[in-house]
C-alpha cells in the first residue's frame, strides 16, 4: 500500500491504525498491528488474556501513545495529546470508570464538564443517555448502591455521553449473569447505529453475538480479519445448553418451541436436587434465538447456567491461533 493509498484509507476509516506497536520497557506487546474500521461496523477484537487486546483498545483511545506507526480517528491523529481526536471516541475500559459515591445524574453531568459539552447541549445529552440504557428509575441513586448489570448500563451511558462516531468497549459484558448480558448486548447493538464499534473479548460467543467482523490478535500480532460470515466462524451443529431448576421443564420446552429459529429441545434431569438440562437445538448459528433462550427461561424459573456449543467453531479458531 502506497502512501497515497494510506492517506485515503486513513481518511475514510473512522478508525485507522498502520503498523502500530508498542512497547512498556524493553517488552514489545504490539507488533506492527494494521487495521481499519469504517462507520457502521461492529468488529470484535479477539484473543486469549494477554494477547494485546486492552492495551490496542487504549492506543486507539489515547490514553497510551504507539511507539511506532499511526493512529488516527475519523482522520485526527491520536495521542495522550491529541485532544480533538480523543473527543471522537467513546470509552468503556473493562473496570467501568465509576464514583461509587455520586448519583447517576451527578456522575453523567461531571463526565459531560469532563467532555466539554457544551452547557447548551448538556442537559439533553444526560437525558438521551438515561433513555438510551433506561436508567430513569435509578437516576438519582447512588452508583454504590447499584446492581452489576445497572453500573454496567452507567458505564456505557458515560461512553456515549457525547454522541461520538466511535465506541471502544472492553470486555464489556464480562462478569454478568445472563439476562444481565442479553440486556447489555441489546444496547450496545442500539448504540452502536451509525458509529464504529470496537468489541474486545477473549469469548468467541460474545463475539458471534454482536459483531460482524472479528479481528484475532495472539502475543500481540493481528493473525487474523475475517467476517462473521466466513465459513471459518459457522458451526453446523449449534445447539444451546440452559441448565435450569425450580421449574417445569416440558413447559419451558413447549414455550422455546414457539420460537421458528428452536427446531428441537432434549430435556434430562442432571441431578436428584432438581436440575434439569436442556439442549436447544437451532436451526441456524442464530444469536437472536440465543437472547430469546435466556429470556423465555428465566420467565419460567432459575437459570443456574447457559452456554452455546459450537465445538468446531471453537476448535477452528484454536487451530487459527496456533498455527500464525
Amino acid at each position: 500500500m502506497n502512501k497515497m493509498d494510506l492517506d485515503g484509507a486513513e481518511t475514510a476509516s473512522s478508525v485507522f491504525l498502520d503498523r502500530a506497536c508498542k512497547f512498556f520497557g524493553p517488552h514489545q506487546v504490539l507488533f506492527d498491528v494494521s487495521l481499519s474500521v469504517q462507520p457502521g461496523e461492529i468488529v470484535g477484537l479477539l484473543g486469549p488474556n494477554g494477547s494485546g487486546k486492552s492495551t490496542a483498545l487504549r492506543c486507539i483511545a489515547g490514553y497510551y501513545a504507539i511507539d511506532s506507526g499511526t493512529v488516527s480517528v475519523c482522520g485526527e491523529a491520536v495521542g495522550p495529546q491529541g485532544l480533538s481526536a480523543r473527543r471522537l471516541i467513546g470509552y468503556l475500559p473493562e473496570k467501568a470508570p465509576l464514583y461509587d459515591s455520586l448519583s447517576v445524574v451527578q456522575y453523567l453531568e461531571f463526565v459531560a464538564q469532563a467532555k466539554a459539552i457544551p452547557n447548551s447541549a448538556r442537559k439533553s445529552a444526560i437525558e438521551r443517555a438515561l433513555r438510551a440504557f433506561d436508567l430513569g428509575t435509578v437516576r438519582n441513586k447512588a452508583i454504590g448502591r447499584l446492581s452489576k448489570g445497572f453500573r454496567q448500563r452507567v458505564g456505557l451511558a458515560q461512553a456515549i455521553l457525547n454522541d461520538p462516531p466511535v465506541l471502544l468497549l472492553d470486555e464489556s459484558t464480562n462478569g454478568l449473569d445472563p439476562l444481565q448480558i442479553v440486556e447489555a448486548r441489546e444496547m450496545i447493538r442500539s448504540s452502536s447505529t451509525g458509529r464504529a464499534v470496537i468489541f474486545s473479548s477473549h469469548l468467541m460467543q460474545e463475539i458471534e453475538a454482536l459483531c460482524t467482523r472479528v479481528v484475532m490478535l495472539r502475543q500481540g500480532h493481528l493473525v487474523s480479519d475475517e467476517p462473521l460470515s466466513h465459513g471459518l466462524m459457522k458451526s453446523k451443529d449449534e445447539h444451546i445448553l440452559l441448565t435450569m431448576e425450580q421449574c417445569d421443564p416440558e413447559l419451558i420446552r413447549n414455550a422455546l418451541l414457539d420460537d421458528r429459529n428452536i427446531v428441537d429441545v432434549d430435556i434430562r434431569p442432571i441431578s436428584a436436587g432438581g436440575q434439569w438440562q436442556l439442549r436447544c437445538h437451532c436451526a441456524d448459528n442464530n444469536n437472536v434465538a440465543f437472547d430469546n433462550i435466556v429470556r423465555t427461561a428465566i420467565s419460567f424459573g432459575r437459570l443456574v447456567d447457559v452456554r452455546r456449543t459450537g465445538a468446531q467453531v471453537e476448535a477452528a479458531l484454536l487451530d487459527m491461533m496456533r498455527a500464525n
